[in-house]
């Protein structure tokens, strides 16, 4: 595991990263104006945007822990994960923040989904626990 701190490159990868390096994440997000998190297990943005990256639910849960008390901007989930994994453990894990009183402060969930229907109730679990999300359609957006 490393101690440095992490980089403000594009696309950071956290799976073994020190929580002392937090403080790194929250300094870059306040400096660049916002905090992107992507929990997805392939795609990256095509316009190299500066985000945390997880592969895989128990990934992104561990991330979200990590990042609690920090403000999120924008979240990106995608529900087909490598494998069996779906992002359902990331999605319940923010619901039973919010169950519990303590929610993560996200400005705007965006829900990616290959079925119309898993995307639909994303969003419904989600919205039931204030979230704000949205369905990105730009299909330009990402890269593999």
């Amino acid at each position: 595991m490393s101690t440095s701190p992490l980089p403000a490159a594009r696309g950071t990868e956290l799976p073994g990263q020190h929580a002392a390096d937090l403080s790194a994440v929250r300094a870059d997000a306040r400096g660049r104006g916002e905090l992107t998190v992507l929990v997805d297990d392939v795609r990256s943005f095509r316009d190299g945007r500066p985000c945390l990256v997880s592969r895989s639910s128990a990934a992104g849960v561990k991330l979200l822990q990590r990042l609690a008390g920090t403000r999120i901007d924008h979240l990106w989930l995608d529900h087909d994960l490598v494998g069996d994994d779906t992002i359902w453990p990331v999605v319940r894990h923010l619901e039973t923040a919010w169950e519990t009183g303590q929610p993560y402060d996200i400005g705007l969930v965006h829900l990616h989904a290959a079925s119309s229907r898993a995307e639909h109730r994303m969003g419904i679990t989600l919205r039931r626990a204030e979230y704000r999300t949205e369905r990105p359609v730009d299909l330009e957006l990402w890269t593999r």
